[in-house]
């Protein structure tokens, strides 16, 4: 009986006859080639999570790890640190609202920016991790801050961007008490590659990628008197983006949700001085097809080796996640108090203590991220994976039997259906159950007879994976 490998990730197109892969809170994982085993790739449950603390009601718009370690979370209109073992200290307060911000510290001070033009808050850091408390969130009130919608820093300055304009600016990161802040009104300079409102910027290395709607911009330090910042002369990255909080950076690459002057949008990940799209046509497909992507809102984590890139659409309540360590895209849903599927809980997802933390999108809680939770704190995670269509020389074929390759100990129950019209619609399923020890091969035996089918698995809440599984069918001879 042939092994049926599941070898990549979520594939749905608009043709469902073509392709209609479906991979729902779970992430493939590729096992290396010279380890010799039977699986190419396991599928690998989403984590879950467990509400470490609620600082106040309402959305939880940022969390951000500082350079002392610490997290800090900003809750409706409260700025919060919060401790490794849940506890929290309110630091100050902001414009409350649903938007989100975001934070940048140098290891002296800490800056909040919310998008709204002449807006923005600052405190001080503790000298040294846990060295003592953090200074109150203070309103700023310099003339020649604009207000901005992302924050970056390089080379001892702040990076800001001047809302709805093509214009940015810097900070020279020099901070001595709460009553100065270092803003300077030469510091500011206009991307010039192409005339488009300036959405966004970011550090990638030692490189500042400046975004604008249509056309990106790369600049680097020149150390010039004037301005310390100069653009890399005949380059530009020929996509804008279209959602400043989809942008999300590591030391070595930046995505973000955009498009050029000629397409819709796209998913692209830049590296050094280059970009190039990773979502695919079937990802781009569901993308094009959102009423409205500009409150996109993207975040990088690592967990188990793997980097993730969560990009969540709050109108639509859809969540797309890329992983960079195998280039496969999987789907992320929740479950409302009725079973149907809901936009996920996170809404700002950040690392810190050696532990991964996201928040909630309404109820204030910040959430630990596990990969041994079966449940969003206590919902069940609805998991799916649609197969491959199955298809043999355009005869019918007898499905006599499909056994499942999915790890035993927890008894699960796994419903499984099929459609036989090529995608289009499911059938009534059938439930198996994986085995509470030993070595369990749940198994469905005959099956029918189709000329195109594709297999669907869905369970909920489990931390085991699915290997794929096996299916003896036959083509029939007239």
């Amino acid at each position: 009986m042939p092994r049926f490998n599941l070898t990549g990730g979520s594939y749905q197109l608009r043709s469902a006859a073509v392709a209609a892969q479906r991979c729902l809170n779970l992430y493939p994982e590729p096992l290396p080639q010279q380890e010799q085993e039977p699986v190419q790739y396991a599928h690998f449950p989403a984590p879950g999570c467990t509400a470490l603390a609620t600082p106040q009601a309402g959305a939880v718009r940022c969390l951000y790890q500082s350079s002392q370690g610490d997290l800090i979370a900003v809750v409706n209109d409260g700025v919060y640190v919060i401790a490794a073992d849940g506890s929290t200290t309110r630091i100050g307060q902001i414009r409350g609202g649903t938007q989100q911000v975001r934070m940048q510290d140098n290891g002296t001070a800490l800056f909040i920016v919310d998008g709204f033009l002449n807006s923005g808050w600052y405190c001080s850091l503790p000298a040294k991790p846990q060295g003592g408390p953090y200074g109150a969130v203070t309103q700023i009130s310099d003339s020649a801050f604009y207000g901005s919608r992302t924050i970056a820093i390089l080379d001892t300055f702040f990076l800001y961007t001047n809302p709805d304009t093509t214009n940015w600016y810097v900070s020279a990161a020099q901070f001595s008490d709460e009553s100065t802040t270092p803003f300077d009104s030469l510091y500011v300079a206009s991307k010039t590659s192409y005339p488009d409102t300036i959405t966004g910027v970011s550090v990638v290395g030692q490189t500042i990628w400046l975004f604008g709607s249509q056309e990106t911009e790369l600049w680097y330090t020149s150390g010039a008197a004037d301005f310390p910042f100069a653009r890399i002369p005949s380059l530009s990255i020929q996509a804008g983006c279209i959602a400043p909080y989809s942008l999300s950076a590591n030391a070595s690459v930046v995505l973000w949700l955009g498009k050029d002057k000629t397409g819709l949008p796209r998913v692209f990940l830049g590296q050094g001085t280059e970009a190039s799209p990773v979502s695919t046509f079937a990802i781009e497909n569901a993308l094009q097809g959102y009423p409205d992507c500009a409150d996109a809102i993207g975040n990088l984590y690592q967990q188990d080796g793997h980097v993730f890139y969560v990009l969540t659409f709050p109108k639509t309540g859809a969540t797309w996640v890329y992983d960079l360590s195998s280039g496969l895209w999987h789907e992320r849903m929740g479950l409302d108090a009725s079973g149907n599927e809901t936009r996920i809980r996170a809404n700002a997802w950040a690392c810190a203590y050696g532990r991964v933390f996201c928040g909630d999108y309404e109820s204030g809680t910040i959430y630990e991220v596990s990969l041994s939770v079966g449940t969003e704190n206590g919902t069940p995670i609805k998991r799916q994976r649609a197969f491959p269509h199955m298809i043999g020389d355009s005869r019918r074929m007898i499905h006599r039997k499909l056994t499942l390759d999915m790890e035993n100990g927890s008894g699960t129950v796994v419903n499984v259906d099929w459609s036989d019209d090529r995608g289009a619609t499911f059938g009534a399923s059938q439930q198996l159950t994986l085995g509470t020890s030993g070595n369990v091969w749940p198994t469905l035996w005959r099956l029918g007879m189709a000329r195109d089918r594709v297999y669907r698995l869905t369970w909920n809440g489990g931390t085991f994976p699915l290997m794929g599984g096996f299916i003896d069918a036959d083509t029939v001879a007239s």
